[in-house]
């Protein structure tokens, strides 16, 4: 499994398959990777979930230019987790086990 550090995407290709990037390495499991994007409340209640099941997660804002511009809150969250984990959020978020 490789890892673009400029997306935190874990794949199974030689190229990031969001920006295209060759550069990758063999992913660890201490490396945040990008799990989804999340809106802001769900994102919240979601990491609470996970931090209380030891599970290490970041919360990046993450939306338009428009709330920026007023500084207004963004209305979603990119939600990252170690890649040890990433397997089992990913099919409890899909299984909508949280």
């Amino acid at each position: 499994m490789n890892f673009c550090e400029g997306c935190n995407i874990a794949c199974n290709g030689e190229r990031c398959p969001k920006c295209g990037r060759k550069k990758l390495r063999a992913v660890t499991g201490e490396d945040f990777c990008l799990v989804a994007q999340v809106d802001r409340i769900f994102g919240d209640n979601l990491k609470d979930r996970l931090e209380q099941e030891n599970i290490e997660c970041v919360l990046m804002p993450y939306g338009t230019g428009v709330n920026s511009k007023f500084a207004l809150p963004l209305e979603s969250d990119l939600l990252y987790v170690r890649y040890k984990n990433l397997d089992e959020v990913r099919q409890r978020l899909k299984d909508k086990n949280f």
